[in-house]
């Protein structure tokens, strides 16, 4: 989980004004990045690894992504 609170302090300190609904969508991106690498050192082949992670920053919820 992505502590939201500190997730805006380092946006905003980096210079960039930033809404409570972009800190939002920043975090489930950075969530759904997250699982998705989490998932890739489960057991696969290195040559199929970086296609298999962008495949899963393709998938959505409904897929079992960011759940």
């Amino acid at each position: 989980m992505i502590d939201r609170a500190a997730l805006e302090r380092l946006i905003v300190e980096s210079g960039v004004h930033i809404t409570s609904g972009e800190v939002e969508a920043v975090a489930r991106s950075l969530e759904r990045i997250q699982q998705a690498a989490s998932r890739l050192v489960q057991s696969l082949p290195f040559d199929e690894t970086a296609e298999r992670f962008y495949r899963l920053l393709d998938a959505g919820p409904a897929d079992g992504i960011g759940q």
